[in-house]
């Protein structure tokens, strides 16, 4: 991805550290559910719902809310859903890029992803100093969760009328 010709805005908003944190948050709170790792195609749904306002702002208080009936219920939200994953791809792909690289991701043998225990903090204070950034992290930990506890990555795509 060519960062240059971003807004600062934009580059803010989709630069590889802060969609990594991100990422990280996802896959941390998968694990501590299921320590198997998460399927890497699942990583590809979650920013573009995380980091869509009007997506992320109807998510659940909790995991215990089926994915799929959520999915269902408010469909209207995921119109066209396949071309915002698509142009949501690289960003997704960098980010991953750069926390695997930092040795902050790893792959098991099963090629799914799991979080490598690091100092990171959990909520850090920089995501109190907007509303946004805090309501993309708690979207993050949530999203990590869901997925944990719901059906496999075929199934959820097929929901959201993608084919992986």
């Amino acid at each position: 991805m060519d960062f240059s010709k971003l807004t600062q805005d934009e580059f803010n908003l989709h630069n590889p550290s802060y969609c990594g944190f991100l990422i990280y948050s996802i896959i941390r709170e998968y694990g501590s559910i299921d320590k198997n790792g998460m399927n890497p195609a699942l990583l590809y749904l979650c920013l573009p719902i995380v980091l869509t306002k009007s997506i992320s702002s109807q998510l659940p208080r909790t995991s215990k809310t089926s994915l799929v009936a959520w999915l269902v219920e408010n469909e209207g939200q995921f119109v066209n859903f396949s071309n915002k994953v698509t142009s949501y791809f690289e960003i997704t792909q960098n980010a991953f890029d750069f926390l695997y690289e930092n040795h902050l991701l790893g792959l098991t043998d099963n090629n799914d992803v799991v979080a490598i225990e690091s100092s990171l903090a959990k909520s850090p204070a920089i995501f109190n100093r907007s509303e946004a950034m805090k309501l993309q992290l708690k979207a993050s930990k949530l999203m990590g969760r869901w997925l944990a506890v719901s059906p496999n990555a075929a199934t959820i795509y097929s929901v959201l009328g993608i084919r992986p």
